[in-house]
């Protein structure tokens, strides 16, 4: 897979993990499980990063805010990777061109509409526009997180949202029924059929209630940041055991190998390997 479509994969790496996770059943679910724990010393020293006011407890704010953090620092740091592989001149920094040609190889052998490869070119340049701060062409180190991680920057997340919309959006009115929203995950000629829980998860994501997404609303599932709330909220409805809306190393530590089953695990393994914990 070539650079462009595996920093994709990476964008969605949470949801593909959990997927991976519920192919597992009975022992072999449970033995990924206690592999997977991060030890009492590893969960403890997480909880000291999170604790921003050290007051021994971590708040759901705190969690949040130490997430949105992360995403920014880890978004950063991995980039480089990206940058030395798409780099063909080797100057530092990537021009639209060299996304265009990482681009067109990624998607060698795959059938696609013109219609649809056209316009999905034209937003990676709207996005790489955009994320190019300085307007001189190219994306440096600072700026190009932007491109591949829309989440760490305002202007590119509105327009992933917007073409997200765009091709979501059947009849047009800038707003997202449930059937349109989840029509995406239908195969060609299948009946659409929502599950109760993503029945649930449009109900979170629609604040207003009015039965649809607005634009805002898509924000929250295509930055990751509904993902990353539900996740936070499963840790503290399993670690907060005295539903003092906070959680402290103690509790955390005794809730690791509940949390290791849950989508936060994955958020909690990759801070603690960016810290060396």
């Amino acid at each position: 897979m070539r650079t462009f479509g595996r920093v994709l994969f990476t964008l969605g790496s949470v949801a593909v993990l959990r997927a991976r996770c519920q192919e597992y059943e009975g022992e072999e679910m449970e033995d990924e499980i206690e592999q997977d724990a991060l030890t009492s010393e590893q969960m403890r020293g997480m909880h000291t990063k999170i604790d921003a006011n050290g007051n021994g407890k971590i708040s759901f704010e705190e969690i949040m805010a130490f997430s949105s953090t992360m995403r920014k620092i880890i978004a950063s740091k991995d980039i480089g990777t990206v940058l030395d592989e798409m780099d063909g001149d080797k100057d530092g920094k990537l021009s639209l061109d060299e996304l265009i040609k990482d681009m067109e190889q990624w998607g060698e052998g795959e059938e696609e509409d013109k219609a649809e490869a056209d316009a999905r070119m034209e937003v990676e340049k709207l996005k790489f526009k955009t994320a190019d701060r300085d307007g001189d062409g190219l994306l440096s180190n600072e700026e190009l997180p932007a491109l591949f991680y829309p989440e760490t920057h305002e202007g590119v997340l509105e327009i992933t949202a917007k073409a997200a919309m765009k091709t979501k959006d059947t009849n047009g009115d800038g707003k997202l029924t449930p059937k349109e929203f989840w029509e995406g995950d239908v195969v060609d000629g299948e009946e659409l059929a929502i599950s109760e829980e993503e029945q649930s998860d449009f109900k979170k994501l629609d604040k207003n209630g009015d039965g649809v997404l607005d634009l805002d609303e898509l924000k929250a599932w295509e930055s990751g940041m509904f993902h990353t709330e539900e996740a936070m909220k499963k840790l503290f409805e399993l670690a907060d055991r005295d539903n003092d809306m906070h959680v402290s190393a103690e509790e955390l530590d005794a809730a690791r190998e509940q949390i290791a089953g849950t989508d936060a695990q994955y958020h909690l393994m990759e801070w603690a390997e960016h810290h060396e914990l």
